[in-house]
């Protein structure tokens, strides 16, 4: 919805009637969720489901990888909350 947000900007300039640009809004949000959802199975296909039964797999790089996902998200959210 974040990228709708930043969509819904552009399409002001555009002048779309309401019911043109509602659609316009969710079916951009719709292919954006869609391509993102895409990338994350044929991830989890590639390397986790094939790597999800070792030992090692969790600790090296599920565990930094959620570390480091959420130190970003808290930095881009103390960086926005900034006036």
């Amino acid at each position: 919805m974040l990228h709708g947000l930043g969509f819904a900007g552009a399409l002001k300039d555009l002048a779309l009637t309401r019911s043109e640009f509602a659609t316009a809004l969710v079916t951009f949000n719709m292919g954006v969720e869609m391509g993102q959802l895409t990338v994350i199975g044929r991830a989890f296909l590639l390397v986790g489901w094939s790597c999800a039964d070792r030992t090692w797999y969790h600790s090296r790089i599920v565990v930094p990888a959620a570390a480091l996902i959420a130190c970003t998200a808290v930095y881009w959210t103390i960086e926005r909350l900034r006036f």
